[in-house]
């Protein structure tokens, strides 16, 4: 009977830790489902905050962001104007350059055409002067050629008289 008795006792342990087993179980499923509504909860209220934040981030981004676009469109104005003057400002020194430089160019032709008609005048003057010299030596040059002629003349003459026949002849025209 000991055996009977050993195998209720074995028994009566199985079922007793069976139930304790089932009762952990459930206690950690029950633990577990507590565990998971409590993260679901605070994931809720963590959803809700960012929710909250982005919505109030938002209206400060879009603050920021007005501000950053006014601040840009101040600076394009300021630039705009800048150019704006700057363009016309460039525009009249430009004018007044074109003023400057046609006055100079009107000028500079008068200077141009009074030294060009001084160098006409000296050019004038130096091919007067070549021409002279040069009516002078070829006069001297005819004269010389002239003087030559006759000398050339004169050595024929000469030279008719050396010839024998010549030299009688003058000697009768001697007597």
């Amino acid at each position: 009977m000991a055996w009977a008795q050993e195998l209720k006792d074995l028994v009566a342990e199985i079922k007793t830790s069976h139930q304790d087993r089932t009762k952990y179980v459930n206690d950690v499923k029950k633990d577990t489902h507590q565990l998971i509504a409590r993260f679901q909860d605070e994931l809720k209220e963590m959803t809700k905050e960012l929710k909250d934040f982005l919505a109030k981030s938002e209206e400060m981004r879009k603050k920021d962001f007005e501000t950053m676009m006014k601040a840009i469109q101040t600076r394009v104005k300021d630039i705009k104007g800048d150019t704006d003057s700057l363009l016309a400002r460039f525009d009249k020194e430009m004018k007044e350059l074109a003023a400057e430089l046609k006055d100079f160019l009107a000028k500079s032709e008068e200077k141009r055409m009074t030294d060009f008609r001084a160098l006409m005048r000296d050019t004038k003057a130096t091919v007067e002067a070549i021409e002279k010299a040069t009516k002078a030596l070829l006069g001297d040059y005819k004269a010389e050629r002239k003087e030559a002629a006759g000398y050339w003349a004169g050595l024929g003459e000469r030279g008719k008289e050396k010839k024998p026949g010549a030299r009688k002849e003058k000697k009768e025209e001697e007597e």
